[in-house]
């Protein structure tokens, strides 16, 4: 079974792995029980939850998921209750389950947790809420459920943008810049392609969208300079340097790989130079 954790800052390997096969895990953007979804959102991220709520939520935001389905595993008290499916139909999906508490037995202190794996075999992490004997819960109180039933499931196609409250604001891009710099250190333009993408997925905000830009196109500068030296084209590599050393803001997470593929060229000049040498000097 393969493992997919969701963590602060993603290494190299993991972009491998995207860029390497199409069944690599999505990724999980938010996950969070809740009393009630507003405008594709919860309401609030619950820990905990007074037995007078009659029904509670469980909510996932996932990325590059398309074409697969989500199970939210609800058990509580480590008993399993229910396994339920979610078809997810876009790049960026969200969705979510709900149980009532209609015909249970439940008491102060009980756990519900639920589970989130994929059909392929991904196990995107665990969530537990605690009942309280009273209070209120973090959000608006749920609306009473209107059937018997125990279980409902939803989902909805969000936009492909992101929420309104990003789309004026910077968000924290420095661990997909430290990804990225990693990426070029290595000289993989092409995972590089991919995690510019995503860090785009994260904001909606024009100057780091402007920012990401210049990025592409620098990497996309890079790459062909890194074509032309695997290709031992001197001539051109040395003529396309002078221009990105120019054009390539310092501050550029492609400058530092710029200034080693210098060095690269020099090299290269240098045994160009004795090749020649040497063939002059031969008898």
């Amino acid at each position: 079974m393969r493992i997919c954790i969701v963590t602060g800052l993603l290494i190299p390997a993991m972009v491998f792995a995207e860029t390497a096969t199409d069944n690599s895990c999505p990724t999980l953007v938010s996950a969070a029980f809740t009393t009630a979804v507003e405008e594709r959102e919860p309401l609030a991220q619950l820990t905990t939850a007074p037995l007078s709520v009659n029904e509670l939520l469980f909510f996932t935001a996932i990325q590059d998921g398309n074409g697969e389905q989500l199970h939210h595993i609800w058990s509580y008290n480590g008993e399993p209750i229910v396994d339920v499916p979610l078809a997810v139909s876009s790049d960026y999906w969200r969705t979510w389950s709900s149980k009532t508490f209609a015909g249970l037995d439940l008491a102060a202190g009980g756990q519900w947790q639920v589970k989130v794996s994929t059909e392929s075999g991904c196990e995107l992490g665990s969530w537990t809420l605690t009942l309280s004997d009273d209070g209120e819960a973090t959000d608006s109180p749920a609306p009473a459920a209107s059937t018997p039933s125990a279980l409902k499931k939803t989902s909805e196609t969000p936009p492909k943008s992101p929420p309104e409250k990003a789309k004026t604001d910077a968000v924290d891009l420095s661990e997909n810049y430290a990804v990225i710099r990693q990426l070029l250190d290595l000289g993989d333009t092409r995972a590089v392609k991919v995690a510019i993408r995503r860090a785009r997925e994260l904001t909606a905000n024009p100057e780091q969208l402007a920012e990401l830009d210049t990025l592409a196109a620098d990497n996309q500068a890079f790459a062909e300079l890194d074509k032309l030296i695997r290709q031992r084209d001197v001539y051109g590599a040395r003529e396309l340097m002078q221009t990105l050393v120019i054009s390539i803001s310092p501050d550029s997470p492609v400058y530092p790989a710029l200034q080693s593929r210098h060095q690269l060229l020099k090299r290269l000049e240098g045994s160009e130079r004795n090749a020649v040498f040497q063939a002059a000097s031969s008898p």
